[in-house]
């Protein structure tokens, strides 16, 4: 019984923590991360300063719990399967960034502008996770080169490329959100993308 009421009690402050990244996101997204204070996220959570240390010991680990979320949803998202066409998985990488820019807009934007205020080991985790998730993309392209699918390019100014492509959306993309679905908005930065890459850009 101990080991079960623990594991309720573990689930509920993981939720706790879960909505209160939400809302400290809004409100970086609305007044900048530099603009708020812990009272001001804890009046944006409707819990006291005490209660709001409880779940996080500072601002900045509030940031680092917004990166953290947001890139290992777009790690998890990567389908990356050997010998698998890598145009479908570019896309669905494509969808899970623009996925979450349109439901998490706040946790996008810090994630875009605010990484440089990570310190130490936070920032140490970031940054490898970060070049996790391009590494997986770049050999996505790798793959579609090998097979031939794929024009000759230089791998990694083709990731920068694409990953620009899709990320930059954050700055366009959430007010068209509730008219243009995921699917439907990489569709239409993909298939260029595609076809310049392609050896036979009528494929697929």
């Amino acid at each position: 019984m101990p080991a079960k009421t623990t594991k309720v009690r573990t689930e509920a402050h993981d939720e706790k923590r879960i909505a209160i990244i939400e809302h400290c996101a809004g409100l970086f997204d609305k007044v900048g991360y530099h603009n708020t204070s812990m009272q001001m996220l804890a009046d944006e959570v409707g819990m006291g300063k005490p209660t709001l240390y409880h779940y996080f010991p500072s601002k900045i680990s509030i940031l680092y719990a917004i990166h953290d979320t947001h890139i290992q949803a777009l790690l998890a998202g990567l389908s990356v399967e050997e010998g698998s066409d890598p145009v479908p998985s570019l896309r669905a990488a494509c969808v899970g960034i623009l996925t979450q820019i349109a439901n998490h807009p706040g946790y996008v934007r810090a994630f875009m502008d605010n990484y440089g205020d990570l310190e130490g080991e936070m920032r140490d985790a970031i940054r490898q996770a970060r070049r996790d998730y391009f590494a997986r993309v770049k050999g996505l392209i790798e793959a579609g080169i090998a097979s031939g699918e794929f024009r000759s390019v230089d791998p990694t100014i083709t990731t920068y490329g694409f990953l620009g492509m899709c990320n930059w959306a954050y700055k366009w993309y959430p007010p068209l959100a509730p008219t243009q679905t995921p699917e439907q908005v990489a569709d239409a930065l993909c298939q260029p993308f595609f076809d310049g890459l392609k050896t036979n850009p009528s494929q697929g």
